[in-house]
């Protein structure tokens, strides 16, 4: 099974590093800051930069789908600054990554939208409803 650990975690954003071999599981659950609940259903965690290092072919896959496959060797992907875009696809799911039987890592950033709901700080003072 391979490393992981979480880099970052804050309300709208965490970013996670797998390193070592074999696979990990990222869960949208983990990714929650500690005070927010989430809604699954409508739940969008999308990846917007992705840094890798790997020895041996690697994949990330939601839900059943290829989101990303790395060849052998190293690149970084600033998704949203380079072309504007982030990966969406099953943005409600977890995330599998297969890093493959050689070593590497893999860092990636995501970004947590609609689904990840903060608590309800407003003032309910005096006559409120």
């Amino acid at each position: 099974m391979a490393n992981k650990i979480i880099l970052k975690n804050t309300r709208r954003q965490a970013a996670v590093v797998i390193n070592g071999t074999g696979t990990a599981t990222i869960s949208v659950n983990e990714l929650a800051y500690p005070d927010q609940t989430i809604t699954t259903a409508n739940l969008q965690l999308t990846i917007t930069d992705i840094a890798y290092d790997v020895q041996s072919a690697s994949t990330i896959m939601r839900g059943g789908n290829l989101i990303f496959s790395m060849g052998v060797g190293s690149a970084e992907f600033n998704l949203t600054d380079s072309i504007g875009v982030v990966l969406k696809d099953k943005a409600n799911a977890n995330i599998d990554v297969n890093r493959g039987a050689s070593n590497g890592t893999l860092i990636l950033q995501f970004t947590k939208g609609d689904g990840y709901n903060d608590p309800n700080r407003q003032n309910q003072g005096p006559g409120s409803l």
